[in-house]
């Protein structure tokens, strides 16, 4: 989504530049254009280079709206601040669920199960998986409404910045130990019932990931987290280190500085020779947000739904780039088209 709103009139068009390539990603990661790859080592460095993204649209969305919020320390200032950005959030969230129904109701027509059953996916789909059939993106929205509303909550009782920030930290360490109890692969009878509800509820915890992502992109922009190079090249190594020797919620946490190096050494890139930002931001929030759509259509009219491929992924990144100019062009006149692509 369209985080990149302006910071004291400034362009961060490292962040632009960024966030696009990243939406490429995201429909990559989607399609599965490498399906038939057989390099193992390949395969793995991609997929880890996946688990960049949303961490990386966490930060850019705290980045812009925390560098605000904490200016100063006047509470009431804080909530008129975060209030209108989390009802903004929310009704993006419910605008593309709506989107989606025609391709939720498709699928709980072809499926087997009765209507109550389809309810109820739809019910958690929606209010606790962040996501119905081939709506997957829409979780981060969802990540983004809980983890704001929270720091809401914890605004309203009075708590400092550095008091919400030690808090995303154990909020995201409790989303990792989530992650490692719906694996199923404990012997104690209650950390397994706890982890099945857990799945049953909200799948993983990666809707609890993102506070920690938001406070650190907020940080970063008030200059609270400064990093030389020497420690950059720590925390690189030591997060793929850790990703080599696996240590349960170890690995995942450190895993965490990879886009916390990639946020800050991108966030101030100059980019002179780049002049269309302001289109690579809109198009990435366009490719975000209809790639699925159009990977459905595809996939639906052409191939199969299960379908994978190359050329499902240049399909549904050539039509979001084409309808980007239109959507730049019209949504002056449909104030819709600035709700739906910000």
């Amino acid at each position: 989504m369209d985080t990149t709103r302006s910071l004291n009139r400034r362009e961060f068009k490292g962040i632009d530049v960024t966030k696009f390539i990243l939406a490429l990603f995201v429909v990559a990661g989607h399609t599965h254009p490498f399906k038939g790859v057989d390099n193992p080592i390949f395969m793995q460095l991609w997929e880890t280079s996946l688990l960049l993204v949303v961490p990386y649209f966490f930060m850019a969305a705290g980045f812009f709206l925390f560098s605000k919020v904490y200016k100063t320390d006047d509470r009431k200032y804080q909530l008129d601040t975060i209030r209108p950005y989390l009802k903004r959030i929310f009704k993006l969230y419910i605008y593309w669920t709506i989107i989606f129904l025609p391709i939720t109701f498709w699928r709980y027509a072809t499926d087997d199960l009765p209507f109550h059953k389809d309810l109820v996916l739809f019910i958690r789909g929606t209010f606790f998986f962040g996501e119905n059939y081939y709506s997957w993106p829409l979780w981060f929205l969802l990540a983004m409404t809980y983890s704001v509303a929270f720091i809401y909550l914890l605004t309203i009782l009075k708590l400092k910045r550095r008091a919400v920030f030690i808090i995303s930290i154990l909020v995201f360490i409790i989303a990792l130990i989530f992650n490692e109890l719906v694996k199923g692969e404990s012997e104690n009878t209650i950390l397994l019932a706890i982890g099945k509800a857990v799945k049953y509820l909200f799948l993983t915890g990666r809707l609890f990931t993102g506070m920690l992502y938001l406070m650190v992109g907020g940080l970063i922009a008030l200059n609270k987290i400064k990093l030389t190079n020497l420690t950059l090249v720590l925390m690189v190594a030591a997060a793929v280190a850790l990703q080599f020797y696996e240590i349960e919620i170890i690995s995942p946490l450190l895993f965490s500085f990879l886009p916390i190096t990639l946020f800050y050494l991108t966030v101030n890139l100059k980019l002179e020779n780049v002049k269309n930002n302001v289109f690579l931001r809109k198009c990435s929030t366009v490719l975000y947000f209809t790639h699925m759509i159009v990977f459905f259509l595809y996939s639906l009219i052409f191939k199969e739904v299960t379908y994978f491929g190359w050329d499902a992924f240049l399909v549904s990144v050539i039509i979001p780039i084409l309808l980007t100019p239109v959507i730049i062009k019209y949504e002056d006149r449909f104030p819709i088209l600035k709700e739906l692509f910000g």
